[in-house]
């Protein structure tokens, strides 16, 4: 039952980043779910994004800006389909499905209606999800009599008494069954009902056998839904114009390097679509380019590592109005820790959402995770919904060879172990098999990050829900991106380029390692070793932790340990001399 009145208003980045397909949002009259991307309208969908990086990585043709604020922007379909009458004396429990057809439903707006006593009807807050992402109706009729049963009567859900506690609603069946709601969030008291297999957002198609167990839960419950978004910061010489008409051309290309073979087809398509203003070298480079396979996130990452620290190669001007950056000059105090510094004056990011779970947010850098209900496109079309970031940075790279030695010192190395041991098992728990490795050095460059981005957000305007951080670390890479920006918009205000320069950013750093050498939960914090369930060390929220929507892996793998020396660990922090010698305080 998809409609096409406007109940409310959604942002593009919404859509990406909170209320996607599979969500449950409200509305203005009921409450909906956002159905998947082969229903929607592809002739009226919005801007094009074009990344090629991301698309080969991907496996699709192209994204889209989803277009919002019109009247047939993003069909939806109410959910959950069992509502409640309002009206005291009433409330009549019932699926709207046996009393309203779409007609009916667009006439009224959305809005649900008793079909008993005529007064507004408003959805159950209450649902069931699986672990492999399906969701449906909370099973009332089973739940009311105890378990299965052929009754068809009339339910009602009354309350007794003045407040929304469980125990003070009650389902009644005109059959003369009841039972309170009391214990209907637990998990066990629905042992034996399987899942129903059930996606909303897929309206009409077949459910599929699912044998998970169901798991009560409200509509509103911020498990219930979870984004899996796949990002890249765009870089050149990928920005490059005739990347933009090698992609728009790619199709056609592709076909007649086909039909041709290569050397010929190649050939028909320069002096096509490109003689007039670009050198074959050129082109045929942007065709290998494009012809790249992107098979794992880490290669993205690699790629925008070696575009920033060269960033002095740039050569096309359309290249500035996506990447322009500049290299500071180091202080000499900070050369031992760190190799550069670089302004990103222009970054836009790329956003893609590529499906969704439910119960537990996924990896952000594993590839394959097993419950992720992925987008589905319409037969024949390849492509999904994303957003650009338009914004700016700071870029840190840490001295590669100082880290080496660092990770020398037997309680790092001792330290790095632990993490990459309870890392391996926590993503083996869960099922993950292509998982990379997190060692110290990805938990002293994410501490870090975190630890900056919080003085950060004191000092350039913006707040720390509003910076994000992308961590570079491997055995080519040990740098950090924290940045900020905005869709639909061409780029920010400069307030956090700024901090990069050598007068702003000392003092940055500077309050940055000192708030990290205490907490005011110690000594409970300092004392923390990392394990399988919580993947930190000396880090919670009074010290390293941030919004959730800033930090690259759910507020996991900090540990201040490793960044500045803390009691009982003294030894591990790598700034552990730059405290004394910027901060003056002697460990």
């Amino acid at each position: 039952m998809n409609f096409y009145k406007k109940l409310g208003e959604i942002r593009p980045n919404q859509l990406i980043t909170t209320y996607g397909p599979g969500s449950i949002m409200d509305a203005v009259n009921d409450s909906l779910t956002v159905l998947d991307i082969e229903y929607w309208d592809t002739n009226n969908i919005g801007k094009e994004i074009r990344d090629a990086r991301l698309a080969s990585y991907m496996n699709v043709r192209r994204f889209f800006m989803p277009k919002t604020g019109g009247k047939e922007d993003i069909p939806v379909v109410s959910f959950p389909y069992y509502h409640v009458c309002s009206k005291g004396t009433c409330k009549f429990l019932f699926d709207m499905r046996d009393y309203f057809d779409m007609d009916q439903y667009k006439k009224n707006q959305g809005e649900v209606k008793c079909p008993k006593c005529g007064f507004p009807a408003y959805p159950s807050r209450f649902i069931t999800v699986c672990e492999d992402g399906h969701m449906d109706d909370f099973p009332w009729r089973w739940w009311v009599h105890h378990g299965e049963t052929s009754c068809k009567e009339d339910m009602y859900l009354k309350s007794m008494g003045n407040t929304s506690s469980l125990a003070e609603l009650r389902v009644e069946c005109n059959c003369g069954a009841r039972r309170v709601m009391s214990g209907a969030m637990q998990k066990e008291k629905f042992a034996g009902l399987c899942c129903s297999g059930n996606h909303p957002h897929r309206p009409g198609a077949k459910a599929k056998i699912c044998k998970k167990s169901v798991i009560p839960s409200q509509r509103g419950a911020s498990n219930v839904y979870f984004t899996v978004t796949r990002n890249a910061i765009s870089i050149p010489p990928w920005t490059n114009p005739i990347n933009d008409i090698m992609g728009a051309q790619r199709a056609t290309i592709e076909t007649l390097v086909e039909a041709m073979g290569e050397e010929a087809g190649l050939s028909f398509a320069y002096q096509k679509y490109f003689g007039d203003k670009y050198s074959y070298e050129d082109f045929k480079a942007a065709y290998d380019r494009l012809s790249q396979n992107i098979k794992e996130f880490t290669e993205l990452k690699e790629m925008e590592y070696a575009a920033i620290t060269h960033h002095e190669d740039v050569e096309y001007q359309h290249d500035v109005k996506y990447f322009k950056a500049e290299e500071v000059a180091l202080s000499e105090s900070l050369k031992e820790y760190i190799s550069r510094i670089i302004k990103i004056h222009r970054l836009r990011e790329v956003r893609v959402l590529t499906g969704f779970t439910r119960l537990e947010a996924p990896e952000p850098e594993v590839d394959e995770q097993s419950h992720i209900v992925k987008l589905k496109c319409s037969s024949g079309e390849k492509w999904l919904p994303a957003v650009e970031i338009n914004g700016e940075g700071v870029f840190i790279e840490l001295n590669k060879e100082k880290i080496n030695q660092w990770m020398q010192i037997e309680t790092v190395k001792s330290r790095s172990d632990k993490y990459e041991e309870c890392y391996a098992a926590y993503c083996q728990k869960k099922g993950w098999e292509n998982f990379k490795p997190r060692n110290a050095e990805y938990v002293l460059l994410h501490t870090l990050s975190h630890m900056l981005i919080k003085e950060m957000s004191m000092q350039s305007g913006y707040s720390s829900s509003a910076l994000h951080e992308r961590i570079y670390s491997s055995e080519n890479m040990c740098g950090i991106l924290i940045y900020t920006g905005a869709a639909d918009k061409e780029g920010s205000l400069g307030g956090l380029v700024e901090l990069g320069g050598m007068n702003k950013f000392l003092p940055l750093l500077k309050g940055a390692l000192e708030n990290g050498l205490t907490c005011t939960t110690d000594p409970e914090c300092f004392m923390k070793n990392p394990t399988s369930e919580r993947l930190n060390g000396a880090a919670c929220h009074s010290c390293t932790m941030i919004s959730e929507t800033a930090c690259e892996n759910g507020n996991r793998l900090l540990d201040r340990a490793l960044v500045v020396p803390v009691p009982e660990h003294e030894e591990m922090g790598y700034f552990r001399e730059l405290v004394r010698d910027l901060c003056g305080i002697q460990v």
